[in-house]
């Protein structure tokens, strides 16, 4: 079932709050700003629902600055080196926002700023945007529809669609900040990647091209381990980071829709496993939300995000799978992720 169950007015334009629930008491609730998940409910071992999302207190808080918390991301998730890319010949520059790069879209013209249409369509919530040519410097008009189904088998389905009409650069995803236990941080969680490469970074966190070996390393979640066991490691990335803010490779099969990281509060019973069409996951975990007050009074390392996405800085590194949405094309990428309790 989909209701509206809040609105309100910012800047003379109606924002609501849409809520997704289903028959055995899941519920998730989705901005119009920004497309943010502001709230996903889940049950744990004894049956008590609960938050597993950090965010901001009030659906008017996401208007204030925040660490993209929930928010749906573009044109392009994670960086672009210096805002700048070519493409057919042509230079383009982005807005700078991240240090000397773009990140997640710039500031104009990004998702996660934009006032999205939404449409109940069945068991499905519908948010459309059309972000303009040359809207934050990139080219060409570009419709996005991200459709949000939740199932009765407890499955978030993030469904996003995207046509442009010039070559562009489209790397979507959602920026949701997980703490499934509900701890002060998520240090105790299990946290599986299915990955044995990343792309490694500079000191501003961004790629060139290469890839980096992690089996047996403190980078590596495969085979699964505590989110805590390495995130104070020596490791000069980890260390670069205060924890962990990495693209994995992921080990695909195939195409299609794969099984590609789970996480476990074994305190809670609560499991979360993720599913993507996409090639890359960026595990982001909140190294520097602490201080921030929001539904609680959060500290570093209070949640984790599994951002699915192309690879960081593609636009630039021709060595990385291409991240370019040609005209007449259409981006389309699934990520899943479903809910559980181990009893």
């Amino acid at each position: 079932m989909i209701e509206k169950t809040y609105s309100f007015v910012k800047n003379g334009n109606q924002n609501d709050v849409y809520t997704l629930s289903n028959q055995k008491g899941v519920e998730v609730d989705i901005l119009t700003y920004g497309a943010h998940l502001l709230r996903i409910s889940v049950p744990d071992k004894q049956g008590n629902f609960d938050d597993i999302l950090v965010g901001c207190k009030k659906p008017e808080d996401y208007y204030e600055e925040n660490p993209y918390f929930g928010a749906t991301i573009g044109r392009y998730g994670n960086r672009i080196e210096k805002g700048r890319f070519t493409i057919n010949g042509v230079d383009y520059q982005l807005e700078i926002n991240d240090r000397s790069n773009c990140l997640h879209g710039g500031i104009t013209a990004s998702f996660d700023r934009a006032l999205w249409d939404a449409e109940i369509d069945g068991n499905s919530l519908a948010m459309r945007h059309t972000s303009p040519d040359m809207a934050g410097g990139f080219p060409g008009e570009l419709k996005v529809t991200v459709t949000f189904t939740l199932t009765d088998e407890n499955e978030l389905v993030i469904d996003y669609k995207a046509t442009t009409d010039k070559d562009t650069p489209c790397n979507l995803t959602n920026h949701a900040y997980f703490n499934i236990g509900g701890q002060e941080t998520v240090l105790g969680h299990e946290l599986y990647i299915k990955a044995k490469q990343m792309t490694p970074v500079d000191e501003e966190l961004i790629p060139h091209g290469e890839l980096m070996d992690i089996d047996g390393t403190p980078y590596s979640f495969d085979p699964p381990k505590l989110l805590g066991k390495d995130m104070f490691s020596d490791a000069p990335l980890i260390k670069t980071c205060n924890g962990f803010d990495f693209n994995y490779c992921l080990d695909r099969t195939g195409e299609g829709l794969e099984h590609c990281a789970y996480v476990y509060d074994k305190e809670t019973g609560r499991r979360m496993d993720c599913y993507t069409t996409l090639e890359g996951l960026q595990l982001y975990t909140a190294c520097g939300t602490g201080g921030f007050k929001g539904k609680k009074d959060y500290v570093d390392h209070c949640a984790l995000c599994l951002e699915t996405q192309g690879y960081p800085n593609s636009p630039n590194c021709p060595e990385y799978p291409s991240t370019v949405l040609k005209a007449g094309d259409t981006y389309h990428e699934v990520t899943v992720y479903k809910f559980s309790v181990v009893k």
